[in-house]
């Protein structure tokens, strides 16, 4: 009895395989015939003159926008370095000693 049934469960899967096969072969040639027709389109449709052209302004924005330090962006990086610096005097001597302590860490493991 139970051979019957495993037989018809096994037919059923082979059948719906076969059904799912067809399926897919079917759409696979579908998609690749369409794929076909828009790459021909947009093939067309690609003119090289505007990317160049869109290229160049947007480097020329770029470069538009960019000018010559004044005062003000000196005075801003003096600022920097000196909070750098009190920042490296105040956090130097932990961010070395951290190294030291991982490797004593170690050590004892």
């Amino acid at each position: 009895m139970y051979e019957v049934w495993f037989g018809v469960a096994l037919g059923l899967l082979i059948a719906s395989n076969v059904a799912l096969w067809i399926k897919l072969d079917n759409c696979y040639h579908t998609l690749t015939s369409l794929i076909k027709e828009k790459s021909a389109i947009v093939e067309k449709t690609v003119d090289m003159t505007e990317i160049r052209e869109e290229i160049s302004d947007t480097v020329n924005d770029f470069l538009g926008g960019l000018h010559v330090p004044s005062g003000v962006d000196h005075m801003w990086g003096m600022l920097a370095q000196v909070g750098g610096n009190i920042l490296q005097k105040r956090f130097g001597q932990v961010a070395q000693m951290i190294p030291d302590m991982v490797q004593t860490n170690d050590d004892i493991n």
